[in-house]
């Protein structure tokens, strides 16, 4: 391992087609080399650079940190910005802490041409595959810190990666930098405190190439991790619809790769589930009878299935089935539950429904009333179309249903009893 240079970090830059950094800058021995080194590279390559220190109010210090690094980014005339923001919650400190510093940086990086540079170096690296293991992570959690990702409207960047801490503070010697000192970074109680301070020293007192190869270690990993990512997301092209799981598709995949599959898709609606969490899923939920309903939470969500397929859905209120809204068909009715609103345009379009004007009751719920759609020849109670047009059950009570007297006139966004050579007007579903 050795340090990056700056003629290394100009072509990265430039490799990346970045016109503009902005270094996350604490103070500390870490981001005061990566900010030497960014002035450096800008004499090299032409680009865009910014300072920007947060505050977390967590310490007395931390005013007179922003003054120096101020000093610091003047000297080099670099633009400079301090924030403040505050930690809540008796949770982690050090997780809120992180992440309330990546939220106060997202508004400065606003292109896909700009970069978050953060100091983050090997040495950190090999705390954060311990503190993986403790937890019991998967491969993704034990592969560490990416190199680069995406961030904001543009991208992170760690250009400092493999380099190991003693090779920074050598830079920082060569180079007469000043850097700040946190106290607290002496403070064991908090875990990646314990493990620079106590734990690492051990590992690599015994076994002094302890680092490097656990870096390695996490780069084998971290190349499994996106061989896994590629046919995982392939399977799902394959198995997902918006907000529903094809079973049949998922069946297909090996075990393994549908564990994997179950949990790209939760992914999409911001959901991490446990490992016994998905277990009671496929048991209760997707292996549960024919004919059964079943229902699973997870967070803000509802997990159901219904004919071979899976859906995730919020739980929505349903109007009473002793809601009924008079209509007069002339002016946009507002519906109940945040389901949108019905409009009468004066001619025919995507959605519509053929309707004649008339003075109607909008209903919901009442599945046991016949209706024949234009195009059938038969009538039917509404629970029994409502299974032709395979619509969940849970989805059924929200169905805005037009009553002109006794005949069911229309189903919102699914049919009507009027036929296109009657209509004289025609019925659009706006849904929230």
């Amino acid at each position: 391992m050795a340090i990056i240079n700056a003629t290394e970090l100009a072509a990265t830059l430039d490799a990346h087609g970045i016109a503009e950094a902005v270094l996350a800058l604490s103070g500390g021995l870490d981001s005061m080399v990566l900010l030497e080194l960014l002035y450096q590279a800008r004499q090299l390559h032409s680009f865009k650079l910014k300072a920007i220190y947060v505050n977390h109010g967590l310490n007395p210090d931390a005013p007179s940190w922003a003054e120096h690094c101020a000093n610091a980014c003047a000297a080099r005339e670099i633009e400079f910005v301090s924030l403040n923001v505050t930690i809540s919650g008796s949770g982690n400190i050090e997780a809120a802490a992180r992440e309330a510093r990546y939220q106060a940086m997202v508004p400065f990086v606003g292109a896909a041409d700009t970069a978050l540079l953060t100091a983050h170096h090997a040495d950190d690296q090999l705390e954060t595959l311990i503190l993986a293991l403790k937890r019991g992570a998967g491969v993704a959690g034990l592969s560490g810190m990416a190199p680069q990702r995406p961030f904001a409207a543009g991208m992170l960047l760690r250009p400092l990666l493999n380099c190991s801490r003693q090779h920074i503070l050598a830079f920082a010697r060569q180079h007469q930098l000043q850097w700040v000192e946190d106290s607290s970074n002496t403070d064991n109680r908090f875990d990646r405190n314990y493990i620079r301070n106590v734990i690492t020293p051990s590992l690599t007192g015994r076994w002094p190439a302890f680092t490097a190869t656990a870096l390695r270690s996490m780069q084998h990993l971290a190349e499994q991790q996106q061989l896994s990512d590629h046919f995982t997301e392939r399977a799902l092209l394959r198995c997902a619809e918006d907000n529903q799981l094809k079973l049949d598709a998922l069946q297909q995949q090996l075990p393994l790769l549908q564990d994997l599959v179950i949990r790209r898709w939760l992914a999409r609606f911001q959901l991490n589930p446990s490992r016994q969490w998905l277990q009671t899923l496929k048991q209760q939920v997707i292996d549960a009878n024919v004919d059964a309903q079943p229902l699973l939470v997870l967070g803000d969500y509802q997990l159901r299935r219904y004919q071979q397929r899976l859906y995730i859905v919020q739980e929505n209120p349903v109007p009473a089935i002793s809601c009924r809204l008079p209509w007069q068909m002339q002016h946009t009715l507002a519906l109940p539950a945040g389901l949108g609103e019905l409009t009468v345009l004066n001619e025919p379009g995507p959605g519509r429904l053929a309707m004649v004007r008339t003075e109607v009751d909008v209903v919901f719920g009442q599945l046991s009333l016949l209706f024949k759609p234009a195009d059938q020849s038969q009538h039917k109670p509404l629970k029994q179309w409502f299974k032709l047009w395979q619509l969940p059950p849970w989805q059924r009570g929200q169905i805005p249903l037009l009553l002109a007297g006794d005949k069911l006139l229309a189903v919102a966004g699914y049919a009507s009893a009027v036929s296109n050579s009657q209509a004289d007007c025609w019925l659009d579903w706006s849904r929230s």
